[in-house]
């Protein structure tokens, strides 16, 4: 079930066509919200489900009555409807965060792609830059901007005062490069490289008999229990033995692999490989999903006619939960300047991206985060690139939070882990489904514990899955929720560039908190969210199920680089490769076409807008290093945005237990 208290005092109204914004509309109207928005053409069906269409005239005057006003300020077709009430929210999405920077209002998620690196980090070494056909920086964006609505009513709640604040679709876009931006620390080019993993082989798509495989194996123990499943255990020693070997030879290994794929179904290849406990998964197209076995399982896809993803957002209550006796009051700080989550405490024990993109998100919303970490760190906290042995990708993943190291299976740190759960509003995790309750904090415990925890798992599949134990990596979960379907290099299906399943995860995880912790201030009682991967990435897909087109796109190449422009142009397009970037820009804008230079990592990295003063800023730390935080994205009219602290030693909390 999804979440069951209505917000049915939220209303909204939605101004202009932006997809972000009607993807933002939705997202509140399927927690109950009541949302009025203006009569829209029948392919924007996916994102017109729950909500009101009016007249412009009848939209007018709802938006002297409306607490949230949700527009784009940027865009030719933005209805302005002026803040009337001192006690409204307005949320205004816009391309660029800089008001200066004039012409992009109307671009397009290809062009946004293009502009944040994503097109340049997507495809394979012999392709062009690749476009997925799935609007994912609107979709992201759509999130945080529901985030920041539902973290503005908490404030209101508390001292009876709206809040306005503008989002930046580049912004959020560029959250997507936690991963890469680090290399750039690291002196390393990052290169398109298709569904292979630049350190693991086998990780790649494979042909099977009626359709595609995805298989990824990571250590030599891997290769060899895939060598037993295909009947090959000649090739566990030898020139294949080794991964660095692989890696070096990863042609070869593919043919190999595929030579036994094609032998098989594609069911018949996953059942195999699940078996063996391989991380693999079938590369599914959008009309698969109607019938794939786990997002039946979950409710994912609503019915036929018409079917389209639904809510992500997964909830129940223990079965052991105790209720409090009457919902809670509203938040304890009612400073007019305070941040929303000011007072709350987060637990997380998170490892990688999503429970620790999400946990982020809440710190810099003003909240108290505490990251449980095992005696030996979480795995990332050294990964290279790094400064005096902690890495930047953990850093920017881990910003304003209190490291605090507990191993869960020694009982002495039990017990202080059940002491920072009383004193506990919110716990993440993304542990494999079931681990917490082998340690002894099932669901029903954690109720018992603090009947008013509001815990979120975020994993793969859910923990009610219809494949109970199957590993989950960001490309098999892009893989088997049609995002790869929705991005081919010539005719094969593609996984994009980032780990857009995982940070799309973690900021689905932010949104569903947030949710969560406003129904436990109406009822009194926790909650727990089961959180799958796979659904949030269906849920980045709908804008072109049932037939709907997707933005049309042309990858034009230049002289130095490539340009995406919004429709195709044969005359431009043979132009271009005699031209620069900056020239055949020119030349759209005196067509009238938007377009935008495929921007690459490096160019990305030495831009001071993005970089120093922008989605980046430099920090230096006690520690005495620099380290590049991603700056807070919801930041409100008459706030003060958090001071941004890197995240210290591993255990320096242990101190206060």
């Amino acid at each position: 079930m999804t979440f069951t208290t209505p917000f049915s005092d939220i209303v909204v109204v939605e101004c202009g066509r932006r997809t972000a914004v009607r993807a933002c509309g939705n997202l509140l109207a399927e927690m109950g919200a009541k949302v009025f928005t203006a009569t829209g053409p029948e392919t924007e069906a996916s994102f017109s489900r729950f909500k009101t269409e009016l007249t412009p005239a009848a939209l007018a005057l709802q938006a002297g009555r409306a607490s949230v006003i949700l527009h784009s300020s940027d865009r030719d077709d933005n209805i302005v409807f002026p803040a009337q009430r001192p006690d409204q929210i307005v949320c205004d999405i816009v391309v660029d965060a800089d008001p200066a920077v004039k012409g992009r209002g109307m671009w397009s998620d290809p062009l946004l792609q293009a502009q944040i690196g994503l097109a340049d980090l997507t495809g394979t070494a012999n392709s062009d830059p690749t476009i997925c056909d799935a609007p994912i920086v609107e979709a992201q964006t759509a999130l945080f901007a529901a985030s920041g609505i539902l973290a503005a009513w908490r404030h209101r709640a508390a001292n009876g005062r709206g809040l306005s604040f503008r989002i930046s679709l580049l912004d959020c876009g560029l959250n997507n490069l936690s991963t890469f931006l680090p290399l750039l620390y690291g002196s390393k080019v990052p290169r398109r490289s298709g569904n292979r993993h630049p350190m693991a082989v086998p990780w790649n798509s494979y042909r099977a008999r009626d359709g595609w495989v995805l298989l990824c194996s990571a250590t030599d123990e891997h290769w060899g229990r895939l060598c037993e499943v295909m009947g090959r255990e000649d090739l566990r020693s030898g020139a294949f033995e080794k991964l660095a070997d692989r890696v070096a030879a990863c042609d070869a290994v593919d043919a190999v692999v595929e030579a036994w794929t094609a032998s098989l179904t594609v069911n018949e290849c996953i059942a195999r490989l699940g078996a063996a406990g391989l991380a693999a998964g079938p590369i599914a197209t959008l009309k698969d999903l109607r019938d794939e076995p786990n997002l039946r399982h979950r409710g994912t896809i609503s019915g036929e006619p018409g079917a389209l993803p639904q809510s992500f957002a997964k909830t129940a209550f223990s079965s052991g939960a105790v209720p409090v006796a009457h919902p809670l009051p509203a938040p304890a700080s009612s400073a007019a300047d305070t941040l929303p989550l000011h007072g709350i405490r987060v637990i997380e024990i998170g490892q990688y991206t999503t429970a620790p993109v999400a946990a982020k998100h809440l710190a810099l919303l003003g909240a108290e985060v505490i990251k449980i970490e095992p005696p030996s760190g979480e795995a990332s906290r050294a990964w290279p690139p790094h400064q005096d042995g902690q890495g930047y990708f953990f850093t920017m993943n881990n910003t304003n939070k209190q490291s605090c190291m507990l191993d869960l299976r020694i009982e002495s740190d039990q017990d202080g882990f059940r002491r920072l759960l009383e004193t506990a509003d919110v716990l993440i995790e993304n542990l494999k489904p079931g681990s917490l309750a082998r340690l002894g904090f099932g669901t029903d415990v954690l109720a018992a514990l603090n009947p008013g925890l509001v815990y979120c798992a975020i994993s793969g599949f859910g923990q009610s899955s219809a494949y109970p134990g199957r590993p989950a990596f960001d490309t098999v979960v892009q893989a088997m929720s049609g995002l790869m379907d929705l991005t081919k290099v010539n005719g094969v299906p593609t996984k994009l560039g980032t780990s857009v399943a995982d940070v799309t995860g973690g900021i689905a995880g932010l949104f569903c908190l947030l949710a969560g912790l406003e129904q436990r201030r109406r009822t009194g009682r926790g909650l727990m969210i089961d959180l799958a991967m796979q659904d949030v990435a269906v849920w980045l897909t709908q804008a072109v199920w049932n037939g709907n087109a997707p933005e049309p796109h042309a990858v034009v190449r230049c002289v130095e680089g490539f340009v995406v422009i919004d429709r195709p142009d044969l005359e431009i397009a043979g132009q271009a490769a005699h031209l620069t970037r900056e020239a055949v820009l020119a030349l759209c804008a005196a067509a009238g076409i938007k377009a935008a230079e495929v921007r690459t990592l490096a160019e990305i990295g030495a831009d001071s807008g993005v970089v120093g003063r922008g989605a980046v800023v430099l920090f230096r730390g006690r520690d005495g290093c620099e380290w590049p935080l991603f700056r807070p994205l919801l930041r409100f009219a008459g706030i003060p945005p958090v001071a941004l602290v890197p995240i210290g030693e591993l255990g320096e909390f242990n101190a206060h237990l």
